[in-house]
């Protein structure tokens, strides 16, 4: 079976090798020096996307909480009386 270098992709028989010391995986020593002594194994040594951090937590209307609702349906019904009032009184 020939063990590959996961930078490279050749095979590592009879080279000096490198190893990550978290995962373990074997890497020529030319590569580990190219990668900047990283490992190539997805997720191994930091996740590539660097993670932004949380801002403040958002606050937003909730339109099926009961006292948002609630004044909801009285601004609705305030307006139409009003308008209904205006109207008669025209």
């Amino acid at each position: 079976m020939n063990v590959k270098c996961g930078i490279c992709l050749q095979d590592l028989t009879g080279a000096e090798l490198a190893s990550c010391a978290t995962c373990g995986s074997s890497y020529h020593a030319e590569c580990w020096t190219f990668n900047k002594q990283k490992c190539a194994v997805y997720g191994c040594w930091k996740s590539p996307f660097p993670k932004r951090p949380l801002g403040p937590p958002q606050r937003h209307a909730d339109v099926f909480n009961p006292f948002v609702l609630g004044a909801l349906v009285l601004t609705v019904a305030a307006l139409f009386a009003w308008n209904l009032w205006r109207w008669f009184n025209t």
